[in-house]
C-alpha cells in the first residue's frame, strides 16, 4: 500500500459534507476572481458554498479552512477533494503564501448576503503589496466582522508537527512515484524500440499520480531530477522533463485534462532517440559536424515514432507535436527548419523546450558532457539564448526553479553544508533547507531548518556547492532521511 496513504487513514479525515465545502470555496473563491458580483454564476456558487458552512457550522459552531504544508483542513479535520476545487485551489493558496495568509475562518452567524462580499473582498488580495495585518484591517473596514483571517505562522505553529511530518511524508510519496515513472518510462523506450505497443494506460496513469504530486507539493518532485548517476539517464531525463513541464503548466493554471496532455507529450518528446544509433546517444565525448547532423534527426522522428506506434488521439498527437517542435525556437531557429515561418509554435512545445534544455544543460548527460551549475544555466537561457524560448514561461520555470533549486548543495554562512528541500516562498534566498554537515564532518542526524524564519535569521546562503569537487554523493544526500 502506498506510503502516504498508509500514514494519512491514522488521522482524522473530513467526509463528505467537508470535502463538499471545500470544493465549493475554492470554486466560488476563482469564480470570483473573472466575474461580476451579479453574475447569475457567481451568486449561485456562493449559495451552495453557504449550504455546505451551514450544515457543518450547525454542527461546530465557526468554521475553519486552512492549508498546512500542503494538505487542506476543514476545521481540524484533514480534506481530501476533487480536481474541480484543486485547480482553483493552488493558485489561490499560493497567493495566501505570498500575503502570510494561513487560513479563514468563518464565525457563526454569518449570513447568505455577506458570502459574495466576502469572497470578492478574498480575490482582490494582491501578493506584491498586501500582507494578513493590512487585509485583516480592510475586512474590519468593510464590515464584514464574523470572518477572521488566520496568519500562516499563526497556522503554522499551531500545526508544527504536522507541517513536519507531512513534509516528510511528501518526499516519501515522491520518491515512489518517481522511480516508478523512470520504470514505466525504461519499459517504453524498449517497445518503441522494438516497435512494439506499449502501455498507454499506464503511462498516462503515471502521468496523473505525477500531477497530483506537482499540485499538492512540486518541490519534493523537482529535488528529485537533480539525482544524475544513472547507468542510463535517458529515461530519467525523459521523466525530469515531464515533472518540470507539468510545474510550468501548473502555475499556468491548466485544468487537468490539459495537464494530463502536457505531462504524456513531455514524456514522449525524445522518443525519436530510440530510432539513433546507440553508441551516438551514449557517446562520451563531444558531438562532430556528423553527430549533429544525426541528432538534429530526432524530432522529426520522434513525430513519426508516436504516430506510429500510439493510438491516436489528443494525447498522442500533443506528444507527435511536442517531440516535433521542441528545439524550434520563437525565431523559427532550431531544428527541424520550417519552411512557413509564420507557423505558431505550441504552447505544448514551448514549454518542453525550456525545462529539455535546463534539464540537459545541467545534467552533462544529454548533448553536453560537463555539467552547468543550474543558476548558471538560467542566465545563460535568459541572457545568452533569449531568442530561443518564451520570455515569459521562461520567468515562470525561473520562480520554481529559485535561486537555489531544490535537490541543490549550498554552504551556509555559518559554514554548514546543507541540501535545499524547497525554494523560499516569498524570498527565493532563504530556503527550506536540511543541513548535513558542518566543519567538524557529517552531522549524526541531519536538521531540518526553514532559513526565512525570523530565529533562522543569521543563517544566510552563501553559495551553491558543487558534490563532486568535494566528495560528496548527491544521491544518497537526497535520499537520505
Amino acid at each position: 500500500m502506498n506510503i502516504e496513504t498508509d500514514q494519512i487513514q491514522t488521522r482524522k479525515l473530513g467526509g463528505k459534507p467537508e470535502q463538499q465545502l471545500l470544493n465549493s470555496f475554492f470554486v466560488a473563491y476563482k469564480t470570483a476572481r473573472i466575474i461580476d458580483e451579479n453574475n447569475k454564476t457567481y451568486i449561485r456558487q456562493c449559495k451552495q458554498f453557504y449550504e455546505h458552512l451551514r450544515q457543518i457550522g450547525s454542527e461546530s459552531g465557526a468554521v475553519s479552512i486552512k492549508t498546512v504544508a500542503g494538505r487542506y483542513f476543514v476545521n481540524e479535520q484533514m480534506v481530501r477533494f476533487g480536481d474541480t476545487g484543486l485547480s482553483g485551489a493552488m493558485s489561490v493558496v499560493r497567493e495566501w503564501k505570498a500575503v502570510g495568509l494561513g487560513g479563514v475562518v468563518l464565525i457563526d452567524g454569518i449570513e447568505e448576503k455577506d458570502i459574495a462580499r466576502l469572497f470578492k473582498f478574498l480575490s482582490s488580495v494582491k501578493p506584491g503589496t498586501d500582507n494578513v495585518e493590512r487585509l485583516s484591517a480592510r475586512l474590519k473596514s468593510a464590515d464584514l466582522t464574523n470572518v477572521r483571517l488566520l496568519s500562516a505562522r499563526e497556522v503554522d505553529a499551531e500545526h508544527a508537527g504536522t507541517a513536519e511530518e507531512a513534509r516528510r511524508e511528501f518526499r516519501m510519496a515522491a520518491r515512489s512515484n518517481f522511480f516508478r515513472a523512470i520504470n514505466v518510462m525504461q519499459e517504453n523506450v524498449k517497445g518503441l524500440s522494438d516497435s512494439q505497443e506499449i502501455n498507454v494506460s499506464k503511462t498516462k496513469r503515471v502521468v496523473h499520480t505525477l500531477i497530483d504530486h506537482v499540485i499538492r507539493d512540486e518541490s519534493s518532485l523537482i529535488e528529485l531530477t537533480a539525482i544524475r548517476d544513472y547507468d542510463d539517464y535517458t529515461y530519467a531525463h525523459s521523466v525530469n522533463v515531464c515533472v518540470y513541464a507539468l510545474t510550468v503548466g501548473v502555475r499556468l493554471g491548466l485544468d487537468r485534462p490539459r495537464l494530463a496532455q502536457l505531462g504524456f507529450a513531455a514524456i514522449f518528446h525524445d522518443a525519436g532517440k530510440v530510432k539513433l544509433p546507440t553508441d551516438l546517444i551514449r557517446k562520451p565525448d563531444k558531438f562532430d559536424e556528423e553527430d549533429w547532423i544525426q541528432m538534429q534527426r530526432h524530432p522529426l522522428l520522434g513525430a513519426k515514432t508516436i504516430l506510429r506506434g500510439l493510438k491516436h488521439d489528443a494525447h498522442s498527437a500533443r506528444a507527435a507535436r511536442g517531440a516535433f517542435e521542441h528545439h524550434i525556437g520563437p525565431d523559427k531557429s532550431g531544428y527541424p527548419h520550417l519552411p512557413d515561418r509564420t507557423r505558431e509554435i505550441n504552447l505544448f512545445s514551448r514549454i518542453i523546450s525550456i525545462v529539455d534544455s535546463f534539464d540537459a544543460l545541467t545534467s552533462g548527460r544529454v548533448y553536453i558532457k560537463k555539467a552547468i551549475p543550474p543558476d548558471e544555466v538560467l542566465r545563460k537561457m535568459h541572457f545568452q539564448m533569449h531568442a530561443k524560448f518564451d520570455a515569459f514561461l521562461l520567468k515562470i520555470f525561473t520562480d520554481i526553479v529559485g535561486i537555489y533549486p531544490a535537490g541543490s548543495l549550498v554552504l551556509l554562512s555559518t559554514d554548514e553544508v546543507a541540501l535545499v528541500l524547497t525554494s523560499g516562498e516569498t524570498d527565493h534566498t532563504r530556503p527550506y533547507v536540511k543541513i548535513i554537515g558542518n566543519q567538524q564532518g557529517p552531522l549524526p542526524e541531519p536538521q531540518w531548518v526553514d532559513l526565512s524564519l525570523p530565529e533562522e535569521y543569521e543563517r544566510k546562503v552563501v553559495r551553491l556547492i558543487d558534490p563532486e569537487r568535494y566528495g560528496l554523493n548527491l544521491s544518497q544526500l537526497i535520499l537520505r532521511d
